[in-house]
């Protein structure tokens, strides 16, 4: 399992989200962020967002062994993500495209 963090880009840089995963999204993919309570139900509205960028922290060469003896590894991914408002022109663009393919 790695953190897993969700940072806004667009307006600075602000911590959406942050939980343990087994997955990392890719560049251009969209989250769901949910709003859950204590019984892990939703509670609030979700958001969706496209990410933008991955940055993945990868222990160096230089860096040292853990005290505990396990092997150096990812613990930390940062996603980057911008707000879905941002999607509309994108998804016009890209159904447009469709259509003028599907008229070929």
């Amino acid at each position: 399992m790695i953190n897993l963090r969700i940072v806004r880009r667009d307006r600075g840089e602000r911590l959406l989200a942050e939980c343990q995963s087994l997955v990392v999204p890719a560049r251009g993919e969209l989250i769901q962020l949910d709003t859950l309570d204590g019984k892990g139900e939703p509670s609030g509205p979700s958001t969706v967002w496209k990410v933008v960028a991955v940055t993945v922290h990868v222990p160096s060469l230089r860096s040292m062994a853990p005290a505990s003896g396990s092997p150096l590894c990812v613990k930390t991914v940062e996603v980057h993500v911008t707000p879905d408002s941002g999607l509309f022109p994108d998804m016009m663009q890209e159904a447009e495209v469709i259509l003028s393919e599907s008229r070929m």
